[in-house]
């Protein structure tokens, strides 16, 4: 069976999957070169089917899910298009659905369907919170310690929590309609995670910047889960408000909108939790009379409190506030906001094991996903503070992998086809974009030849490694494209990680800020040579570590830390040229970054490559097996 998986919002993204299992997953920035662009395209879809040797022909059905509140949209309405039908229901079993919901999302899509001024059809995502109702309304997560293991047994068991959130719909592309379900957002990303995680059960917590406030028509903020074999059930809301504090705190001290969050993730090491106040710690439900403000609007009213907690402590402690993200305050802040996320996390967290463990289904296993699951410092507390001791991030956790996690629900818990669980813990899901072809790389270096040295077919790993001892940055772009926004050894810059100088050189070859950190690489066996705390394993560079090491200054943050990357045994040529590495230097590590500069999607095409080579700063590209130069002077 193949399952076309569409996350039709920012970060839109194609998935197809067959058989359960993930192809390719294409991510469409990657290709219009916009960072977090939105909307669905026809040709994005065919790309990625033909990349598989398929067309629109071969597909059995389409999972759509968009972001929270964000219309299915389309850039292509002549040639795409969605469309909500009872017709698919019938198709694929009515008892599957809620008629009820379904006439809802039909309604009102039927009056807000259209195409704007700019040619994008907008379709209505319902973000249908109905099916939860028994369980939540009125009652948040406070309930779960007043109610006895039978009692919230009866959440498992529930008929219409069995096959939930999920609508009947069609996608017409070039004419031809194949049937469709749309999925809500946090299933599709924590499906994502379940399904990718290797994992028989798990407990899943998806959270992102959404609103922690439910609404009429939605619940946005996160939700927590439950997956066993195939069936991954919402087991409870998540009403923290630890996305949106830390993304408007990103956005108050000027870092920026999608980009601000990881930045200040960086700069949080710089500060100290000066505007930390316990009192904020918990649901926002519970704490409505400390965090919201109404009028403040939807952005911020959630949180505003918090917002004027800090600007009273700031003014108290003669902060000045307009200084930049630099200044005392912005440093401050940031450590405020990440230590007030964390302990949020661990709030939220500490509530689901309470659920399972009334349940009889508390176990070591968690999957993190939503794009707060980004967060490496709280990531690594999970693992050290909680009883959640075996932690799965999917690299693509950020909105990006709905596609997947969309693809993979519907097969699994809809349709019930089995899981092949395997023992890799999800490694396979960080390669699932394109490779460049043979011919492409030969046309890329064709027409570098009279700019650059070009040597083809050169021994990748060994030439690597001695162009990274001799301290020359070195760009590299093999195999398959990442999924997610981490590079890891496919689409990366890679530089000696020993030299403290060199912190400061990459920031400049990438044009960012100067007090960003990098993330080492690390043989996995080596791991501890290096590096504490965080667990033995992550493939993703999405925990934090303790340096032990004094040699590696180019990849130590001012605080100590690194988000370190995991390098398995017989995981290609990127395992092959940290390993020539350590056999001349003795450090099994690199310093590796992704390989764009600021506000640009990770490179996708040989040319884009070479291109980034002509940066200042950039001394060396491999494109495969081959090594490009620039030319000497004289």
């Amino acid at each position: 069976m193949v399952i076309v998986g569409l996350q039709c919002g920012h970060d839109a993204s194609v998935a197809v999957v067959a058989d359960g299992r993930v192809l390719v997953h294409l991510e469409r920035e990657r290709d219009c070169r916009v960072r977090h662009v939105h909307w669905m395209t026809a040709d994005l879809i065919d790309d990625a089917l033909a990349y598989c040797g398929l067309a629109v022909s071969d597909v059995d059905l389409f999972a759509l899910c968009s972001t929270q509140s964000t219309f299915f949209g389309s850039e292509s309405p002549d040639r795409l298009r969605f469309d909500y039908t009872w017709e698919t229901a019938e198709r694929l079993g009515a008892d599957g659905f809620r008629r009820t919901v379904f006439d809802r999302a039909a309604s009102i899509s039927a009056r807000t369907s259209y195409v704007d001024d700019a040619g994008v059809l907008r379709v209505y995502n319902c973000e249908w919170p109905d099916t939860l109702d028994a369980w939540t309304s009125d009652r948040g997560m406070r309930l779960i310690d007043d109610l006895d293991g039978a009692i919230l047994g009866q959440i498992f068991d529930e008929p219409s929590l069995a096959k939930i959130n999920v609508l009947p719909m069609t996608v017409t592309i070039d004419g031809r309609t194949v049937p469709a379900v749309g999925v809500m957002h946090h299933l599709s990303h924590a499906a994502a995670a379940f399904y990718q995680s290797g994992f028989e059960a798990a407990a899943v917590l998806s959270h992102d910047n959404g609103s922690p406030r439910r609404t009429e028509t939605a619940y946005n903020g996160g939700m927590l889960f439950y997956g066993e074999g195939t069936s991954l059930r919402p087991i409870w809301t998540a009403p923290i408000p630890a996305g949106r504090l830390y993304s408007r705190s990103a956005r108050w001290i000027g870092l920026g909108g999608f980009a601000g969050p990881g930045k200040l993730m960086g700069l949080s090491a710089y500060g100290r939790p000066a505007f930390h106040d316990p009192r904020f710690v918990g649901d926002v439900d519970a704490l409505a009379d400390l965090y919201v403000n109404e009028s403040r609007g939807e952005e911020w009213s959630g949180v505003y409190g918090w917002f004027k907690s800090v600007e009273q402590r700031a003014e108290e402690l003669g902060y000045r506030m307009d200084e930049g993200a630099f200044s005392d305050f912005g440093k401050d802040l940031a450590a405020s906001a990440q230590h007030t996320f964390e302990e949020l996390t661990l709030y939220a967290l500490e509530r689901l094991r309470t659920l399972l463990a009334k349940t009889g289904r508390m176990g070591p296993n968690l999957c993190l996903s939503g794009g707060s699951a980004l967060n490496c410092p709280t990531n690594s507390r999970i693992v050290q503070e909680t009883e959640f001791t075996s932690v799965f991030v999917p690299p693509s956790c950020d909105d990006g992998g709905l596609s997947i996690g969309a693809a993979l629900y519907v097969h699994h818990h809809m349709l019930g086809h089995e899981r092949v669980v395997t023992r890799d813990r999800g490694e396979n899901a960080a390669a699932l974009g394109r490779a460049a072809s043979a011919p492409a790389v030969g046309r890329a270096l064709d027409g570098a030849a009279e700019e650059f040295e070009v040597e083809r077919g050169v021994d990748l790993a060994e030439r690597a490694a001695e162009d990274l001892a001799a301290d020359r940055v070195v760009a590299l772009f093999q195999g398959r494209a990442e999924s997610g926004p981490r590079a890891l050894g496919h689409r990366s810059l890679l530089a000696d990680p020993r030299p403290h100088a060199n912190w400061e050189r990459i920031n400049t070859v990438k044009s960012r800020e100067w007090w960003r950190p990098f993330a080492p690489a690390c043989l996995q066996e080596r791991l501890r040579e290096h590096f504490d705390g965080g667990p033995a394993e992550s493939p993703h560079m999405l925990f934090n570590y303790r340096v032990k090491s004094k040699e590696l200054g180019a990849v130590t943050h001012v605080d100590g830390s690194a988000r370190a990357q995991t390098v398995r045994p017989g995981s290609g040529p990127f395992r092959r040229i940290i390993e020539a590495f350590d056999r001349r230097t003795g450090i099994p590590v690199v310093l590796n970054t992704s390989l764009n500069g600021p506000g640009e999607p990770i490179v996708e095409t040989p040319e884009q490559a070479i291109e980034f080579l002509r940066r200042p700063g950039v001394d060396v590209l491999y494109v495969e097996g081959n090594r490009l130069a620039k030319r000497r002077p004289g």
